[in-house]
């Protein structure tokens, strides 16, 4: 008998130091967040390294293994990361956008819900409703966005519009007027930067002339393929005023990312920019200074155009803990400012104050997301599949070259047929 309890008294400790030892190498596992995003150009490098350091903070044991994947826009780095998802071989998060970009990720049963950090973060309450629209799917949110960034600013060279004369334009009349002028008096300069080597970038002057010639209602059913692209009088339109912008943009565009695009501003060789407001850290990360070598305008004036970056919870997350605890750290006050500060963007929620910002574009910009009808972008913002987006982008960079408005129209109107666009993007409109 007492061997049975011997062997019984045996058996629960190896049980128990067998639990320990489990323990242990949970804990030992855990000891690493392992991250992928495209944040490689000067501002953004900056900016997640504020957020590095200040989970590092929270988290002093574990070892942060970044995996950086140049290329603007993101196009190289998800590449990769779909790669790793397929094989099961998930990192812990990952830089994400919102709309139909995520859809594929839930769709494809990549992603987990993350519910209870937003309800323990009064998160919804603390955002714009527009985000919500595009982050919620089935009831769940997958996510928690970093930042907002806006994409309808129009950053231009304030020597050179000072020495001209040029009223900032803030309508799409103003801005082709502006690109005539800028043309007629210094010929050797571009009025218009671009940088398409990554074609992504493309598709944001889309979005401006989409935006300019119908309106936010217009502009929302566009990208959702509720439209008759062929015969919609409107689209044509707006088509038409792209083509018009091409002869003013920087020839050589193909050959520049968007930061090295950004740059022909402060060496003179064009004049204005229309980007997304991360130039602004890049811009201050190379020594240009706000009001003295650029300044900004948001066409149109009253409507507020962008999206967000997000971090998502993979299924299958290596380290789930730690992966849980950089989300949530993302819901606070602090970790958006010390992004947001270094990255051009605003913070997403909205009980941190606008003057927070050093400089005028980013107060006017948190600003004018609380108090203006806010849009998503098209690729980046979701509004458009990845599906339909790869299609587009190679249509804008052939239209770039041949200007033929009824191609590009038609091209288009395949491209939204072949990717069942408007089916693909039912969803939008039953939130």
């Amino acid at each position: 008998m007492r061997k049975f309890v011997n062997l019984g008294i045996t058996l629960l400790f190896g049980v128990l130091f067998l639990g320990l030892v489990g323990i242990a190498l949970a804990q030992e596992k855990e000891n690493e967040f392992i991250i992928f995003h495209y944040w490689t150009a000067g501002g953004e490098k900056e900016a997640i390294d504020a957020l590095f350091e200040l989970y590092q903070k929270r988290n002093p044991g574990v070892k942060i293994v970044e995996n950086p994947v140049a290329g603007g826009g993101g196009e190289t780095m998800l590449a990769v990361l779909m790669s790793n998802l397929a094989a099961g071989m998930p990192p812990d998060s990952f830089q994400d956008h919102q709309g139909n970009q995520q859809k594929d990720y839930i769709d494809a049963g990549y992603l987990e819900p993350v519910d209870d950090i937003w309800a323990e973060a009064n998160f919804e309450a603390r955002i714009n409703p527009m985000w919500v629209k595009t982050l919620k799917f089935g009831g769940h949110v997958y996510s928690v966005p970093i930042n907002a960034h806006r994409t309808n600013w129009l950053l231009y060279n304030k020597k050179i519009f000072d020495e001209l004369g040029i009223k900032p334009p803030e309508t799409y009349d103003e801005l082709l007027e502006a690109c005539k002028k800028i043309k007629e008096a210094k010929p050797d300069i571009s009025p218009l930067a671009l940088g398409t080597r990554e074609k992504v970038w493309s598709t944001y002057l889309y979005d401006m002339v989409l935006l300019t010639t119908g309106g936010p209602d217009f502009y929302e059913q566009a990208n959702t393929g509720k439209i008759d692209f062929r015969n919609d009088p409107t689209f044509r339109k707006a088509m038409e005023r792209y083509a018009a912008l091409i002869p003013y943009i920087y020839p050589w565009h193909a050959t520049k990312s968007w930061d090295e695009a950004g740059a022909l501003l402060k060496t003179g060789e064009a004049a204005m920019y229309w980007m997304g407001d991360w130039v602004l850290g890049y811009y201050l990360s190379i020594g240009m200074q706000p009001e003295v070598d650029f300044s900004a305008t948001a066409i149109p004036k009253d409507i507020w155009m962008g999206h967000a970056d997000t971090f998502p919870l993979p299924k299958g997350a290596p380290h789930p803990n730690n992966a849980r605890d950089w989300i949530r750290m993302c819901t606070t006050p602090e970790a958006q400012k010390a992004f947001n500060l270094i990255k051009g963007s605003v913070t997403i929620v909205n009980d941190v104050p606008p003057d927070v910002y050093p400089d005028p574009y980013r107060q006017r910009s948190a600003h004018d997301l609380r108090t203006l009808r806010a849009v998503c972008d098209g690729f980046h913002g979701g509004m458009i599949t990845p599906a339909f987006g790869s299609e587009l982008m190679d249509i804008l960079t052939r239209f770039l070259v041949d200007q033929d408005v009824d191609a590009a129209i038609q091209a288009i109107a395949e491209a939204a047929e072949r990717t069942n666009l408007a089916e693909a993007c039912s969803w939008f409109w039953e939130q």
